[in-house]
């Protein structure tokens, strides 16, 4: 024993050496990060002043490390030196390195702000428990959290029912986990009202539809020789597994808050077998893949139905589709809603759909959305998607399906909004760039320009073309193909009915040159026409084989 502790004494020894090496030499940033880490675990404090004064800049992961070894010191050392670094960081190490005093001592110098953040901290942890141990020591610590006056209740129950389930398999020692989740149910039924839990149940839905499309996703992909019924014999397993996950999170939510919202029937479906569950919900399908796919959509729609959520209004459904946005699943959770005539939060959708570039969901919003539209929410949903104050940047995509799908039903009106959103201080740089480009007067006439420069270099090609393949001998829609059939398929596959007005100012140059003298069309008619009949006009000079859906099916889809 004794030489084994000398051992390990003389190998602590060559370590420090080493740090005190380090601030000997010129060391890079991350070998400076990599011995604070190092002496955040050992303890040594005094080595790891002289690293930050260094330049040593991972604090975050010093503390992580100092709560996972226990070293109370060097925590109370690190919030000393820079006040900026939450000791939350030295409670998850804690909970990593399962440290009872640790987390004592982080719960005694934390402030409300503090507890509270520890509390998210530990919610996010519910699942990825993967021993009893683990459990039993998470849930001590959010008691121990919640005794000292936590009380972020509601965004802990968000956390858990949201991304930490998505994260994570919930198979193993999944109802000692549960247990943990029923706690907060219970430490915060004075702060979790029906509301909430009316949304919470909603978002558990949700969580699952994204989870099992994930898991339909991993699962079909695979070594090239993997068969397709080995393919579904492992789809059926997973997705029975989250099915029943689904229901044993359903069970905590309604057994231990949820009562007085939701009717015995869903009680009954919390607590009943998965063959009972299908038969209450009338799911025939034969096959398990079929029917679990659909569980998330059918509970949603159960619970709207036949339980305690009448209240459809926005408060209840848009915490939900928030976490569909995020998941990319917006779509078939807001036909949902609008199945069952929730209609009074359908620019919130939108600006959820716009925000996340869910491009489908746009679509659809857009088109189902009740007539006439209400049109100062439509801008301020277009408005609010586009600023740069909201949520991480997602890019213009989003706000230019909007504009290609004529949100405000009105081409003109669309223009104008798109011409006042690039000036709008608080719209998004690349979303003002975007606009700018593509969507302005000056895009416009930069349109006209490119137009006819193309027309020059065409010409000049059918005449004076020294290639081999002498353009200017060529059918005469062959020679257009050539000029205009890239212009074509640009625009017609160009989403929704609205060109852009550089788009436009191109077609509208290239109709001009090919219907030159026929006296059909005059400026002010191209100009006032829209997308689907300056489209058809320039697909009249185009070969046949251009406009065949064939045609048009391989070339937009890839096949």
């Amino acid at each position: 024993m004794d030489e084994s502790k000398a051992a390990a004494a003389k190998a602590r020894d060559q370590r420090h050496q080493g740090s005190y090496a380090i601030l000997n030499v010129s060391s890079t940033q991350d070998e400076l990060n990599a011995a604070l880490i190092q002496a955040a675990s050992e303890g040594n404090h005094l080595i790891l002043n002289l690293l930050i004064d260094a330049g040593a800049t991972n604090l975050v992961g010093a503390m992580t490390c100092a709560g996972w070894s226990g070293h109370v010191h060097v925590v109370d050392a690190l919030i000393k030196l820079t006040r900026s670094v939450s000791f939350g960081a030295a409670f998850v190490g804690a909970l990593v390195g399962l440290q009872k005093d640790m987390v004592d001592h982080v719960v005694h110098v934390a402030d409300k702000h503090g507890l509270d953040k520890c509390l998210l901290m530990g919610a996010a942890r519910i699942w990825s428990c993967s021993t009893v141990e683990e459990v039993k020591f998470l849930l001590y610590a959010i008691q121990r959290l919640v005794d000292a006056g936590a009380k972020s209740f509601q965004r802990a129950m968000q956390v858990s029912c949201g991304d930490a389930v998505i994260e994570y398999w919930n198979g193993d020692i999944f109802m000692h986990k549960a247990q943990i989740l029923q706690r907060l149910v219970v430490l915060g039924s004075n702060h979790l009202t029906p509301d909430f839990f009316g949304r919470i149940l909603l978002m558990i839905c949700v969580t699952f539809l994204c989870k099992l499309r994930k898991c339909h996703e991993k699962t079909c992909e695979g070594p090239a020789g993997i068969t397709k019924q080995y393919c579904k014999s492992g789809e059926d397993l997973r997705c029975a597994t989250i099915v029943q996950d689904m229901i044993n999170v359903l069970s905590v939510v309604c057994k231990n808050g949820a009562a007085d919202l939701i009717s015995s029937r869903l009680l009954d479906v919390a607590y009943g077998s998965f063959d009972d569950i299908r038969r209450l919900l009338h799911i025939f399908e034969p096959h398990l893949e079929t029917c679990s796919s659909e569980w998330p959509l059918k509970m949603l729609q159960f619970m709207l139905i036949d339980c305690g959520i009448k209240d459809l209004s926005p408060t209840v459904t848009t915490l939900p589709a928030f976490q569909a946005a995020r998941l990319n699943v917006l779509l078939p959770v807001v036909k949902c809603f609008f199945e069952l005539q929730c209609f009074d939060a359908a620019y919130v959708y939108l600006d959820l759909s716009i925000t996340f570039c869910q491009i489908d969901a746009i679509r659809y919003i857009l088109r189902v959305i009740p007539k006439p539209p209400d049109t100062a929410n439509l801008i301020q949903a277009v408005r609010a998607a586009a600023s740069n104050t909201r949520g991480p940047p997602r890019g213009p995509q989003g706000v230019l399906c909007a504009l290609h799908s004529n949100f405000l039903c009105n081409e003109t009106e669309t223009l104008a909004e798109a011409a006042k959103l690039a000036e709008l201080p608080e719209t998004d740089v690349s979303v003002k760039m975007a606009l700018r480009s593509e969507w302005s007067q000056q895009a416009f006439n930069e349109g006209i320009q490119a137009g006819q420069r193309h027309f020059l270099n065409w010409m000049l090609v059918r005449k004076h073309a020294l290639s081999p393949l002498r353009v200017g001998e060529l059918p005469l829609e062959i020679q257009v193909a050539i000029g205009y059939f890239p212009l074509y398929r640009d625009c017609l596959n160009t989403p929704g009915s609205l060109i852009s007005q550089r788009q436009r100012g191109e077609v509208v140059v290239a109709l001009q040159q090919l219907c030159q003298g026929s006296g059909k069309f005059t400026y002010s008619t191209l100009m006032s026409a829209d997308k689907r009949l300056l489209l058809s006009l320039l697909a009249a000079h185009l070969p046949a084989w251009c406009r065949s859906p064939e045609f048009k099916r391989r070339v937009f889809t890839g096949f």
